[in-house]
C-alpha cells in the first residue's frame, strides 16, 4: 500500500487491492514518511473502508481531528467487547463513540451534567448495551480522571445498538421512545402495573415492540389482515383490546400511523400474557 495524503502521525489515506480509498491507522505508521512512499503493513491496527468520495473526506476531517487519546481508547475497548461478547459491530462505532467522547469528557469539564431520561428503558431494552455501557463508563472514569454518571452509560448502550445492524435504518434513540410510550400506556390503562424484568413474558414482549418500532421507523407494515381470528381475539381479551386502542389512538395522533390488524392481534396476544396475573 502507497501513502496518498498523510492526516497525522498515526493516520494515512490510501488505496486497497480493488483501487478503493481506505483510512490506514497504526501508530507512528506516518512518521517520517512522505506521499507516495509504502507503508509499513507490519503496524497497521485498523484500516477504515469509507462508503464512497463524499464519506472519505468527512471521516478524513473527523479522525484528524477527534483526540487521540480518545480514539485509542474507544478502539481498544470496542475491540475487547467484539473478541469477548463475539459480536459484529460496524466500524462506524469507532467515530460515533470517539465523538460521544469528546463530548462527554468537555461537558464533564465545564460541569455540565446531562441526563438520559430514557436510562431505565434502555437498560430493560439493551441490558447487554447497557452492562458494556457501565463497564466503560467506570474504565473512562479511570482512565481520564472524570466522575461521569451511569447516565453516559445508556447514551453508550445506544453507540453499539446502533454498530450491531447496519441493514436497520431506524434509530435506538428513537425506538426506545416509541416503546417508552407504549409501555407507559399499558402501565396507566392497569393503574401502574409493574412488570418483573426478568419474567419471560415480559422479555418477549419486549422483542416484539422492538421489531414493531423498527418496522414503524423504516415504513415496513405487516398487511395480513386475518379478520376472523382478530374479532376472536378481541372478544376473548377485552380488557386487553381496550388498552390496545388507546395505543392506536397514540400511534394515529402523534404519528399519523394506523396500527393494521395484525399489529394489534398481537399486541393484544402480549398484553394479556403480561398482564393476566397482576
Amino acid at each position: 500500500m502507497i501513502i496518498l495524503k498523510i492526516l497525522n502521525n498515526n493516520l494515512v489515506l490510501s488505496k486497497d487491492k480493488d483501487g478503493r480509498e481506505i483510512i490506514v491507522k497504526g501508530c507512528g505508521i506516518a512518521f517520517q514518511k512522505k506521499r507516495g512512499e509504502s507503508i509499513d503493513e507490519s503496524i497497521i491496527e485498523k484500516v477504515f473502508v469509507p462508503e464512497n468520495k463524499q464519506n472519505s473526506e468527512q471521516m478524513q476531517k473527523f479522525l484528524a481531528s477527534i483526540s487521540e487519546e480518545y480514539f485509542d481508547f474507544v478502539q481498544k475497548y470496542v475491540d475487547k467487547v467484539k473478541k469477548e461478547i463475539n459480536i459484529k459491530l460496524s466500524d462506524s462505532i469507532y467515530l460515533s463513540l470517539s465523538d460521544h467522547l469528546s463530548g462527554a469528557i468537555e461537558r464533564f469539564k465545564k460541569g455540565i451534567v446531562l441526563h438520559n431520561f430514557l436510562l431505565l428503558d434502555i437498560k430493560q431494552l439493551y441490558k447487554t448495551e447497557y452492562d458494556i455501557g457501565l463497564n466503560m463508563v467506570e474504565e473512562l472514569n479511570k482512565k481520564f480522571d472524570t466522575k461521569l454518571l451511569t447516565d453516559e452509560a445508556g447514551f453508550i448502550a445506544l453507540h453499539f445498538v446502533n454498530a450491531q445492524d447496519q441493514n436497520v435504518s431506524a434509530d435506538s434513540y428513537q425506538m426506545t421512545v416509541l416503546i417508552n410510550e407504549i409501555i407507559n400506556i399499558i402501565k396507566q390503562y392497569y393503574g401502574d402495573i409493574k412488570f418483573e424484568e426478568d419474567n419471560i413474558y415480559y422479555q418477549r414482549f419486549l422483542t416484539h415492540l422492538k421489531y414493531f418500532a423498527k418496522r414503524f421507523l423504516n415504513k415496513e407494515q405487516n398487511y395480513d389482515q386475518n379478520m376472523e381470528l382478530f374479532n376472536i381475539v378481541k372478544e376473548q381479551y377485552a380488557n386487553a383490546y381496550g388498552c390496545v386502542k388507546l395505543i392506536y389512538l397514540m400511534m394515529q395522533e402523534k404519528y399519523q400511523y394506523e396500527l393494521t390488524v395484525e399489529e394489534m392481534l398481537y399486541l393484544i396476544i402480549h398484553i394479556q400474557k403480561i398482564t393476566e396475573n397482576k
